[in-house]
Parts: C-alpha cells; sequence; structure tokens
C-alpha cells in the first residue's frame, strides 16, 4: 500500500474516503468539519448530532470512528475519527489505533484510496511528531483493496515537518511554493 503526502486542502483530493478529525460531540465545528459543513451543508451534522442521540452518555469516545454516507459529497464514505478526549487529549498509541479502525472500516467500503488530515493535531494537542509515531506502525500493514492513503495538510511548515518525521512517506508537492521539491 502507498502512503503519500500532499500540500493541499484534503477536501479537493479526490478519494473514496476521507477520514478526518472529530470531537466526543462530532460537532463541526472547526478544520475540516467545519470546512465540510461549509460545502457540503448541513446534512452531515444533523446525522452525527442523531448517531448521538442513540448514545448514553450522548457522545462519542475517544477511540470511536463514525461513519457518514451522504450524496451531497463526492467520497461514499466520510469517516469521523475520535482521537481525542473530552479535553482533547489523546497519545500517539490511540492515534494508531483509531487511524487502524478508520482504515479498516473504509477498506470494508471497498475504498482503494483515502484521504486522511494529521487526527488529534488541530485542537487536539498531538504534535506532527507524535502523529508520526502513530502512522509508522501502519505504513507496513495492508487494508485491502485499499492501495493508496494521502495525508494532506495545509501549511507548507506543517508539511516539512512531517516530511521529516516520516521521510518513508512519498512527498508529491501540491503548491508550486511548497519548500520541499
Amino acid at each position: 500500500m502507498r502512503w503519500l503526502l500532499k500540500q493541499k486542502n484534503i477536501l479537493d483530493e479526490p478519494a473514496d474516503v476521507l477520514v478526518c478529525s472529530a470531537n466526543v460531540h462530532l460537532t463541526l465545528s472547526g478544520g475540516v468539519g467545519a470546512e465540510l459543513l461549509a460545502r457540503y451543508g448541513d446534512a452531515m451534522q444533523i446525522a452525527l448530532h442523531n448517531a448521538l442521540r442513540t448514545r448514553n452518555p450522548r457522545c462519542a469516545q475517544r477511540g470511536d470512528v463514525v461513519p457518514y454516507i451522504g450524496s451531497e459529497m463526492p467520497y461514499k464514505l466520510v469517516l469521523h475519527a475520535v482521537a481525542i478526549d473530552g479535553w482533547y487529549d489523546s497519545t500517539s498509541l490511540v492515534l494508531a489505533d483509531v487511524t487502524r479502525k478508520a482504515l479498516r472500516m473504509a477498506a470494508d467500503y471497498g475504498a482503494e484510496k483515502v484521504a486522511l488530515t494529521a487526527l488529534a493535531t488541530g485542537f487536539g494537542r498531538l504534535t506532527l511528531y507524535q502523529f508520526a509515531d502513530g502512522i509508522r506502525p501502519l505504513l507496513n500493514e495492508v487494508f485491502p483493496p485499499m492501495k493508496e492513503v494521502v495525508i494532506c495538510l495545509l501549511l507548507d511548515f506543517e508539511v516539512a515537518e512531517l516530511a521529516g518525521n516520516l521521510p518513508e512517506i512519498e512527498y508529491v508537492p501540491g503548491t508550486a511554493d511548497s519548500p520541499l521539491h
């Protein structure tokens, strides 16, 4: 399986499945979630909040991966990976487990290509170094029929930092002014 790193808005990366960070309330309030809400409307937010109504307590738990399927998006599936707790804490081990779970779910839906954000690093407190530590064990795993996972980051310094911490992932320039080409 091929892993790539791109400096690109994840929503502009063609993929079968998108994996994004989620908070325990599944509120699309920041980062990729807010962008999904702005681009595709509130159907996803409504569905995610409805999913929580059946839970006790009415929140997701760190380690959960909550799927959403909607015809308004170009993806077969969006997976909301809860890699943080209610205080936005996480660990590299938690990140590895939740990412593995998300990739298995994507494979179960027949995904050949997955776009992934740097889970738990935005509002979450993981550094990109810790994110790299969580991803590294997954690089030699396979999730048939998946052929490619693309990690998308917006900022050039984040791409440079992650590329330095995960040199085994192929970097594909996404912008002309990127520092890594």
